[in-house]
Order: C-alpha cells, then sequence, then structure tokens
C-alpha cells in the first residue's frame, strides 16, 4: 500500500499477525488449555475437600459450644432433607444441629442449624456412630469419634476431623485405617 506524505511517496507496510501466526498461537493455546484442565479440576476437589472439613469442624465447634451455653445436650447428625437425622453414616448431604434435652439421639423439635450438601467428588464418613452428641459439661457422649474425609479418585486424598471424649475437636493427620476406609467405600 502506498501512501503520500509530505516528503513524498512512501511505502507503508501492514503491521500485525496473519491467519497462519494467530492459528499457530490458538494452537498451542488449545494445547496447554487441556494440559491444564486435569489438574485445575484435582485442585477444586482438594479445595471442596479442604472446606467440608473446615465446615465440618465449625459445626462441631459450634454444637458444642450450644451444649454448654444453653446446659442442654446438642446433637450434631448427619441428614439428607436438613429437617431429620439419617439412618446411615454417610455426611456428604448434609448435617444439622439440634437440642437433645431427653438423649434420645434424635432433634427435639426444629433443626437449630443446617448446613454441608457437596458434590459427588468426595465422600465424608463417619466413625462407629452416626451422631455427635454433646453433654452440658463439652464433652462428647460415647467414645472417640472421627469424620473420615475423602476424594473419589483412585490414589484418593484423606482429610480427617477427631472429637475427643473431653470434647476436643482437631484437624489430625489420616491413619491406615482412614486410608483404609476411604479405599474400601469407593
Amino acid at each position: 500500500m502506498k501512501s503520500w506524505h509530505a516528503n513524498g511517496l512512501t511505502e507503508h507496510k501492514n503491521r500485525g499477525f496473519g491467519l497462519a501466526e494467530q492459528l499457530i498461537a490458538l494452537a498451542v493455546l488449545a494445547v496447554v488449555t487441556a494440559m491444564a484442565v486435569p489438574s485445575f479440576n484435582r485442585m477444586l476437589i482438594g479445595h471442596e475437600l479442604r472446606a467440608a472439613q473446615s465446615d465440618y469442624m465449625a459445626a462441631l465447634h459450634h454444637a458444642r459450644n450450644l451444649a454448654v451455653n444453653e446446659q442442654v445436650r446438642t446433637i450434631l447428625c448427619p441428614s439428607h432433607d436438613a429437617l431429620t437425622c439419617n439412618g446411615d453414616n454417610k455426611w456428604q448431604d448434609g448435617w444439622l444441629i439440634g437440642r437433645d434435652p431427653d438423649g434420645k439421639q434424635e432433634v427435639d423439635g426444629k433443626p437449630l442449624y443446617t448446613g454441608g450438601k457437596y458434590s459427588n467428588s468426595i465422600r465424608i464418613l463417619g466413625s462407629s456412630k452416626q451422631y455427635f452428641w454433646f453433654k452440658p459439661d463439652g464433652s462428647s457422649a460415647g467414645t472417640f469419634q472421627s469424620l473420615v474425609f475423602c476424594t473419589r479418585e483412585t490414589s484418593p486424598r484423606v482429610l480427617v476431623v477427631r472429637v475427643a471424649r473431653e470434647g476436643r475437636i482437631r484437624a489430625a493427620a489420616p491413619e491406615p485405617e482412614d486410608v483404609a476406609k476411604c479405599a474400601s467405600d469407593n
């Protein structure tokens, strides 16, 4: 393309990328994106696993604090419908907190708090009991209990929350039986 300037006729070249360069750049971008998507998905599942562990730790602390502050037994149990406790020990569909003044291991009246509901990418498995029950002194009724948080992968990532009889709630490193529990429920 020629253009006229004050000092005469000059040659003016177009600047920019041609179609071939743009297609090559797009192909490289597609390959890099295809490589990053599985890692990104794994990162999102790991984040959901850690968020679930934090949520359940907060719910356990809250249930214990309610028992101490209101001087009444409280229960935290798995719930599919946020109204009643499940009869199973799978917690990924949600939980509820309620008062249990009679010690019947069921919510008396309407639940006080509900939460949870995670994707099918993770599993949350309880120990032998299907609930956590806190007495007015803050102790946990029964024995040492735990929640195991697992990803649904061939090599599952595992996180654990433990509740001692005294009512102490803590995140813990998974033990071999926790990892086996995740692998057997896969």
